[in-house]
């Protein structure tokens, strides 16, 4: 197949005399595409009518699945959390308060009365934000280990994924 030029085609905006024949516009690709979203969610509809039973049984098991992943991780990280911020506030005041408590002799009674005021500021600042972290890193994870347990309910009893 020859390919050649067209010498009725012009690329001169100013120039309005064209001898070719007016082009038919399809129709818009977004009334196209919109045509296709609405069959697509007409059937999904149906497939949800398909199963309610079987729907209703995954919401349950998905609903559990979630609530024993977070309990877990809000419990964890609670704990872990709060040890680390006790453990790194227990070595700010052995290493830090209680030399310097026997170094000026009379505040030893003081350093060991009052530990946390005697920790310095950058001590409590770095617990506080090393417990917040090792918190904050198992809310996630177990964040992530519900989705992917849903995501296995849904698997196993042949549901579609729910919308989040």
């Amino acid at each position: 197949m020859e390919i050649g030029f067209n010498p009725v085609v012009s690329f001169r905006a100013a120039e309005t005399n064209n001898t070719a024949k007016p082009v038919n516009i399809p129709p818009s690709s977004s009334n196209l595409q919109d045509s296709v979203e609405l069959s697509t969610k007409q059937q999904e509809k149906k497939e949800e009518k398909k199963r309610p039973f079987r729907n209703f049984i995954a919401n349950v098991a998905k609903f559990f699945a979630t609530t024993t992943e977070m309990v877990k991780g809000t419990v964890k990280g609670t704990a872990y959390g709060l040890t680390t911020g006790a453990a790194i506030l227990t070595g700010g005041w052995l290493f830090g308060a209680l030399p310097s408590g026997f170094r000026k002799g009379g505040s030893l009674k003081e350093v060991c009365k009052h530990p946390l005021k005697s920790i310095g500021t950058k001590s409590k600042i770095i617990a506080g934000v090393a417990a917040f972290a090792v918190g904050a890193y198992h809310v996630i994870a177990a964040k992530l280990k519900a989705n992917q347990k849903t995501a296995n309910v849904d698997h196993q009893l042949k549901t579609g994924h729910r919308a989040e």
